[in-house]
């Protein structure tokens, strides 16, 4: 699994709009399997410290007992609305939860160089760091649909389809 900041290395244009909704809106939805194995989609406080991506949570979510059940999810940035044709990114994600108060305070030092407010000391709120292990950029381009896709150790992939119902083709 790669950190945020390979990520962005190894995809730089896929990372670079990724970085950029997680900059402005500092929001994401995170897909989770249920206990029951259904899914669960929740909003998520995102953001970057040190080339990191992490997730912060309030105690005892049931979101947080998703994770330590099952550590793979999705993460996907919010679009403003339906005319937003910039699209939408998304991370298949493992997370790990930060247990220490020695790798949570420098995380949480970044995040209130970020956000300006503290999120508190440790033990009172879920920390996770997302590993990357895929990501997809979706999105309108002119009459195409565009896909720009990375995998880890696969590298990137361009696709487009012409229209809703045309054919997926490589670029």
């Amino acid at each position: 699994m790669a950190t945020f900041a390979e990520f962005e290395t190894q995809a730089p244009a896929l990372g670079a709009f990724v970085r950029g909704r997680i900059e402005a809106t500092g929001l994401s939805m995170v897909g989770t399997t249920r206990r029951d194995g259904w899914p669960r989609v929740s909003g998520w406080e995102v953001f970057v410290v040190d080339g990191r991506l992490y997730v912060g949570s309030m105690p005892n979510a049931v979101k947080v007992f998703d994770l330590r059940r099952d550590p793979r999810c999705c993460l996907i940035t919010p679009l403003a609305d339906k005319d937003d044709m910039s699209g939408e990114g998304k991370l298949f994600c493992r997370a790990r939860e930060i247990l220490t108060v020695d790798e949570y305070e420098p995380v949480r030092r970044g995040f209130e160089a970020l956000r300006g407010f503290d999120m508190g000391d440790f033990g009172g709120a879920h920390l996770f760091e997302m590993a990357v292990h895929g990501a997809a950029w979706q999105r309108v381009d002119g009459e195409d649909f565009r896909t720009t896709s990375w995998r880890e150790g696969e590298g990137v992939r361009e696709r487009a389809r012409t229209g809703p119902l045309g054919e997926s083709v490589e670029l």
